[in-house]
């Protein structure tokens, strides 16, 4: 199942962006929750996307909110907050894991720099698959 923006599904409706079989597998096989967002027409995309409307679950915007993933990376890399943006455990989560590095044309040459709500971290460490399965479980 995959979850996102309104925004994602208009590109899936206009020709030519999404190949017919992707489309086929992301929405048929597996299906998508839509998360209505400002400015997005939904129901014109809707009706583009009409092989697999039993396979979209669209979730209406009863609070006008456009914060998204994209929003939050974009605040992060520049060393802005996004508390109150996203809940409080997405945050912890981002800075504990040193997430959204920075490696465009202003990145240091010395290595990676982590950019998150309150400081520059140094880059995580990374677990070997035993230790990814077991903090997941």
């Amino acid at each position: 199942m995959l979850l996102a923006g309104s925004d994602l599904i208009n590109t899936m409706s206009e020709p030519g962006v999404w190949s017919p079989s992707d489309l086929d597998r992301i929405l048929g096989r597996y299906g998508t929750f839509i998360i209505e967002r400002a400015g997005s027409d939904v129901d014109q995309a809707m009706e583009a996307l009409t092989p697999w409307r039993d396979n979209i679950y669209l979730v209406r915007q009863t609070i006008q909110n456009d914060v998204s993933s994209t929003k939050v990376r974009l605040f992060l890399k520049r060393g802005m907050s996004v508390r109150y943006l996203i809940p409080n455990p997405v945050v912890d989560y981002i800075e504990e894991n040193g997430l959204y590095l920075d490696d465009g044309p202003n990145a240091s040459a010395s290595g990676p720099t982590y950019f998150t709500t309150s400081s520059t971290v140094e880059p995580p460490s990374i677990p070997n698959l035993s230790q990814a399965h077991q903090m997941a479980s």
